[in-house]
């Protein structure tokens, strides 16, 4: 089967003092085909966050290529990736904007990514309500907490109904009743709507709701210049 994105030799590496650098990755490979879902797990600080934005294209790497749909997409941005292959993300920090309401906020992302109003209202529905968020719809998210800030990222990226799904922990903040309600959904999308997924966690549990699982070694240290794309 084709894949829709691959990274090979993936590493970064962060100064952090004079002539010490800290490498992540450490020549990460893998490939994701279409329709697939893989799980990146480590530990806190290990990188996940980090290899999804080198995979969205919001980092660039140190060293190694990132192919997304046949292209070398090293270089291009999140939105040149975008354009390439519909994706929708879920980050480990809340990205709903504080001026809008939750149904704003869900409004202006669809409608950003070229999805007709008739569309939008349908979808919206069907997300809000399965998240929980129905009562929610007029609040802002500052006055919402960190679980329902969540739930707000994973209904905005349930209604896109994206060719690619990025989640970077999605079940952070979330308690256990809605936590146990994500894993089904997204095996799922990923079976019935053939949607490929990449997900990191550090929880085996989620972990093995994928199909295919990669693990990141912890970040190692070393004294020299900076390693060569």
């Amino acid at each position: 089967m084709k894949p829709l994105l691959e990274c090979r030799s993936i590493t970064v590496a962060y100064p952090i003092a004079d002539g010490v650098l800290r490498l992540y990755g450490e020549g990460v490979s893998f490939t994701l085909e279409e329709g697939g879902f893989l799980s990146v797990v480590g530990g806190s600080g290990w990188g996940k966050s980090t290899l999804v934005n080198i995979v969205l294209g919001l980092e660039k790497p140190t060293r190694g290529i990132v192919e997304l749909d046949g292209e070398n997409m090293t270089e291009q941005s999140f939105v040149k990736r975008s354009a390439r292959v519909k994706t929708a993300a879920v980050f480990q920090r809340p990205t709903a904007l504080p001026q809008l309401t939750v149904l704003q906020n869900l409004h202006l992302a669809l409608s950003m990514m070229g999805i007709p109003k008739r569309d939008r209202d349908e979808r919206i529905k069907e997300a809000m309500t399965f998240f929980g968020l129905e009562k929610l719809s007029h609040s802002y998210p500052d006055s919402l907490s960190a679980g329902q800030k969540r739930r707000i990222d994973l209904a905005r990226a349930l209604a896109a109904k994206p060719r690619f799904l990025v989640l970077d922990e999605p079940t952070g903040d979330l308690d256990s009743s809605v936590a146990n309600l994500v894993m089904p959904l997204l095996r799922g999308l990923n079976k019935d709507l053939r949607m490929t997924i990449l997900m990191t966690t550090a929880l085996a549990r989620h972990a093995s709701t994928a199909k295919h699982m990669i693990h990141l070694r912890p970040p190692i240290f070393q004294t020299e210049q900076p390693i060569a794309r």
